[in-house]
C-alpha cells in the first residue's frame, strides 16, 4: 500500500514538473517570408502574315519564324511577310489583320500540344501548322466528319522542323464538311490555324477547346450563321442551346432536341433562329464537345470560337466595329 502511494506521488510530481517546464518555454518566433513574384513571360505565335497588332507596354520581342529576332515598342502595328512569334515579360495580346480583296482577323495564340479546329468547308481550306520552337515537332491529325472518323493517308506522323511552316490541303484529307481536325503533338508544340485557299473568300479559323460549355458571339446583321459541333467521345450526346440576346436569354427555335453521335461533326443552321441580332450562343453538353460559329456579316466570313468569362478581359480591335458584351451569369454586371 505504501509502495503504491509512493508511485502515485512520484507520477504526480513528474507530471507537474513537465507542465511547469512546458509553460516556461517561449514560443518560437515565426520569421515572416517576403512573397516573391515569379517572372511571367507571354509568348504568342501569329500563324499568318499581315499587319500584326500588339497590345502591351514596353519592349516586345518579335521573331519571324525561322528568322532573326528584333525589338518593337508596344503598342505597335507591324507589317510582316511571314508568321512571327511575339514575346514579352508581361501581359501581351496580339492579332493579325489580313487585308486584300477580303479582310480578316486572326488572334495570335500560344503554341499547343493539342487542340481542335472546326471547319465548315474543308474543300476550300488548308491547315497552317507553325513550329516556332527550337526543337522538332511531330503531329498526328484526327478528322471527324458527319459520318464519323475519316481515315486519311498522311494525317499521322507529320514532322515539322524548327522554324518551319507546314501547309496541308484539307481537300485531300476531307473533301466534304463539316469536319473537326483534332491535332496532338507527340513531340514539341505547334500553332495551328485553318485558312481558305487562294481564290476562295477569306476565312480564318483558330483552335478551340473541348469543354462542356461554350459561349459563342455572333455580330449584328449576320446574313448567315451556322453552329459547328463535334463530339469526340464514344457516347451520343444531347446538346442544349441558349441565346443571350439584347432582351435577355431565349431558346433558339432550331429543333426540339439536338443530339450528336459519337466521333462525328454536325452543322446546325441558326440564321433564321437568330434573326440577325447580336447574340451569344451558349452551348451546353453533359460531356466535352467542340463548338464554333461559322458566320457571314457584311460580305466577310469568319469562324468564331469561344473564350473564357472573366472580370477583366483584354483584346485588340482591328478597326471600326462594335463591341459585344455578354453576361452569362444570373447576377447583373457593370462593364467599364
Amino acid at each position: 500500500m505504501i509502495r503504491r502511494l509512493a508511485w502515485t506521488v512520484l507520477a504526480l510530481a513528474v507530471a507537474v514538473g513537465v507542465a511547469l517546464g512546458l509553460a516556461a518555454l517561449s514560443p518560437q518566433q515565426i520569421v515572416a517570408v517576403d512573397s516573391v513574384e515569379l517572372p511571367r513571360t507571354t509568348t504568342l505565335t501569329c500563324a499568318v502574315p499581315g499587319e500584326v497588332l500588339i497590345d502591351s507596354a514596353g519592349e516586345v520581342d518579335m521573331t519571324p519564324v525561322g528568322g532573326t529576332p528584333s525589338e518593337v515598342a508596344a503598342p505597335a502595328r507591324v507589317d510582316t511577310e511571314t508568321p512571327v512569334r511575339v514575346s514579352a515579360g508581361r501581359q501581351l495580346s496580339a492579332g493579325v489583320l489580313v487585308t486584300g480583296d477580303d479582310r480578316g482577323y486572326a488572334p495570335c495564340g500560344p503554341a499547343l500540344t493539342a487542340g481542335v479546329v472546326l471547319i465548315d468547308d474543308p474543300a476550300g481550306t488548308e491547315l497552317v501548322l507553325v513550329n516556332s520552337d527550337a526543337g522538332e515537332a511531330a503531329v498526328d491529325l484526327t478528322l471527324l466528319g458527319p459520318d464519323g472518323e475519316i481515315t486519311a493517308v498522311g494525317a499521322r506522323g507529320i514532322l515539322i522542323a524548327p522554324g518551319v511552316v507546314r501547309r496541308i490541303a484539307l481537300s485531300v484529307l476531307a473533301p466534304e464538311g463539316p469536319v473537326a481536325v483534332q491535332f496532338r503533338a507527340g513531340q514539341g508544340r505547334v500553332a495551328m490555324l485553318a485558312t481558305s485557299v487562294e481564290g476562295r473568300p477569306l476565312d480564318l479559323a483558330g483552335p478551340t477547346t473541348l469543354d462542356t460549355e461554350h459561349l459563342l458571339a455572333t455580330p449584328t446583321g449576320a446574313s448567315s450563321t451556322a453552329l459547328l459541333l463535334t463530339n469526340p467521345g464514344e457516347e451520343r450526346l444531347d446538346v442544349t442551346l441558349e441565346g443571350l440576346g439584347p432582351a435577355g436569354p431565349y431558346v433558339p427555335a432550331v429543333t426540339d432536341s439536338l443530339s450528336v453521335a459519337p466521333m462525328t461533326t454536325v452543322r446546325v443552321a441558326l440564321t433564321e433562329a437568330l434573326a440577325g441580332e447580336a447574340t451569344t450562343v451558349r452551348v451546353t453538353a453533359p460531356e466535352e464537345v467542340g463548338a464554333a460559329l461559322a458566320t457571314t456579316a457584311g460580305g466577310q466570313r469568319a469562324t468564331v470560337v469561344g473564350s473564357e468569362t472573366s472580370v477583366a478581359l483584354s483584346g485588340l480591335v482591328p478597326g471600326a466595329g462594335e463591341l459585344l458584351i455578354s453576361n452569362p451569369d444570373a447576377m447583373g454586371a457593370a462593364a467599364a
